[in-house]
């Protein structure tokens, strides 16, 4: 069995989708499949589905969208999956049925090549890892828990697409990663490690031009819309760019690592070497 949070909800068996033609069942599917083998009360479960706007009856609601979930299992013979216990219900799921966790798991492995050298492991791992997502997270749950779940998700995203094209710069690959940085730096203009490694990428491809003009566009954001200049690692770049590498390399030797990481399990889990 698969379960799709990364995209549009899904559950599936063998490349056969199953129904699931209620939102609410898909609801309840995402809720419990965030936490699998886990028992989630069926409080939580009415606050992540519906959220301040709780149904006149919400406990038969909750038990209705249970029993459509139920039948989409029963399709393929895993209504024994939705267990229900007292206060609430499980998804007696592995973890490696959904993908989120799948993502996760993979990204965990890509960083322990990095940290043991072997790049083009890594590079692998987090390609697999960005392989499971077809669009926004939960992107037809309707509640301020999926609202709150795709902002974590998408951070998350985020900086393993950079931790990637970074390996790929470290692999030699530059002209790969440009237009996939070119894009995440036009949907996330004030992201300053985006644009270093962009900058960093269009400069190793000869394209110093192209790589000042990304500082550039970076500042104006900055400062025209947080009142504030570039920070160390932009700056770097720029002076690489420039041509500065032996000042660029004597301040960094200086300066602490940067560390980049999300209030998500598990936690400190990514680093961006640019």
């Amino acid at each position: 069995m698969n379960v799709r949070l990364l995209g549009l909800i899904e559950l599936s068996d063998g490349g056969r989708t199953l129904p699931l033609p209620s939102a609410r069942a898909r609801a309840l599917l995402a809720s419990l499949a965030w936490q699998p083998r886990t028992a989630v009360t069926d409080a939580l479960l009415l606050q992540r589905i519906w959220g301040d706007g709780l149904p006149d009856n919400p406990q038969d609601s909750l038990y209705t969208a249970a029993k459509r979930l139920r039948r989409g299992l029963e399709v393929a013979g895993y209504a024994h999956r939705l267990v229900r216990l007292r206060g609430g219900y499980l998804l007696d799921v592995d973890p490696a049925e959904v993908d989120v966790h799948r993502f996760r798991s993979q990204v965990v492995l890509a960083r322990d090549a990095v940290r043991r050298g072997f790049l083009c492991e890594a590079n692998e791992a987090f390609e697999l890892a960005l392989s499971g997502w077809s669009g926004t997270a939960l992107a037809d749950v309707d509640s301020a828990w999926a609202a709150r779940c795709r902002e974590t998700l998408g951070r998350e995203r985020l900086l393993v697409q950079l931790a990637a094209a970074e390996v790929k710069v470290r692999l030699g690959r530059h002209s790969e990663v440009v237009p996939e940085l070119s894009e995440l730096a036009a949907e996330h203009p004030l992201d300053e490690g985006v644009a270093a490694l962009l900058m960093l990428a269009l400069h190793s491809c000869g394209l110093r031009s192209a790589a000042l003009g990304v500082y550039a566009e970076a500042r104006r954001h900055l400062v025209g819309e947080l009142g504030v200049e570039p920070g160390d690692a932009l700056r770097r770049a720029h002076r690489e760019v420039l041509g500065e590498r032996g000042a660029a390399d004597r301040e960094e030797n200086e300066e602490e690592d940067i560390v980049v990481s999300v209030d998500v399990q598990p936690p400190g889990w990514l680093r961006l070497l640019v």
